[in-house]
Order: structure tokens, then sequence, then C-alpha cells
């Protein structure tokens, strides 16, 4: 059983280190339309910087790559950095894409269900395929925590979690 997961793109602002003409972060987040693609155009790595109005829980970045139609400006190695802003960033995530992506490549921030929570979060695309230069992603969407995930349950913060405590957790 897949849980869906709720796609949280549109609450925060995009920016991307360089583009195309033509070719920017509007075609990026238009996450339904994958004929279009965000295309770098400068020097590696190459960044894609999301500011959220406050921080919020990510549990998953979802990126949509293909090798067939982009061949070396396909990204094989993905950074994920985050922080409260572009001078405290941290690495959350390296990923080695080890088969080539086909379509949306889903990489959770954290293991399990726990989410992250963030403000700031910066993707960097250090390598492509046989060696391209420019970068080329179809899409890219912030994905939040499952709907049912309560962030006591998810964090594990408190090791309250009967029904009988949750029932009193919030003041009126």
């Amino acid at each position: 059983m897949t849980i869906k997961l709720p796609d949280i793109s549109h609450l925060a602002f995009w920016t991307v280190s360089s583009c195309k003409q033509g070719q920017g972060v509007s075609n990026l987040i238009d996450s339904l339309n994958t004929d279009t693609f965000w295309q770098s155009d400068g020097q590696q790595p190459h960044t894609v910087t999301i500011k959220l109005p406050s921080r919020h829980h990510i549990h998953t970045v979802s990126i949509y790559a293909d090798i067939d139609r982009d061949e070396s400006y396909t990204p094989c190695k993905i950074r994920i950095l985050s922080g409260t802003t572009q001078y405290d960033l941290q690495l959350v995530k390296d990923v080695d894409l080890a088969t080539e992506p086909h379509g949306w490549v889903d990489l959770p921030l954290l293991d399990g269900s726990a989410s992250l929570m963030a403000h700031f979060v910066q993707i960097e695309f250090p390598l492509n395929y046989e060696n391209g230069r420019d970068v080329r992603v179809r899409g890219l969407r912030l994905l939040g925590p499952p709907p049912n995930d309560h962030l006591f349950k998810s964090k594990k913060i408190l090791p309250f979690t009967t029904s009988e405590y949750f029932m009193y957790e919030s003041l009126r």
C-alpha cells in the first residue's frame, strides 16, 4: 500500500542558479507537464533554491528526470541541503542515481516516516551522466509528511502515543 504524500511545492518561492532562455524555474515547478524542463546554463554545481515562508515538514523531494529524452543533461548525483538561511546549510541527503532515471525519483530526506523541518532547501546537481555540463530537470516537487502523521508520532519527541493522551493534547 502506497501512501500519497501531500505536495507542498506551491507554498515555496523557487529560484535557480542559471537557466537557458525560456527554460526557467516555471518549467521546473510545472510538474504536471513533463514535456517542459528547466535547463541550467553555467558552471557546475547547478542549484535549485527553495524558500518556504516558515518552517515546514518535508518528507520527500521528488525529481522527474528522463535519460532517454535528456541524455547527457540528466543528473546522476543529487545533493540536498537544508537550513534556516543560505548561510547555515547542512547536507541532508547525498544520492548517486545507480540506475538511469525514467520518470519520478523519490528521495526521502530522513529514514522511515520522519520528516525534516526546514525553512530553506537547496538542491545541487554536481554531476551528470556522460559528463554533461548543463542539467535538465523536467519536474521537482516537495512532499510533506503523510496526512495522518502527527508531529509527536513521527518524531517520537514524547513517548505518549495512546489515544487518551492525544484526546487532551491541545487546548481549546
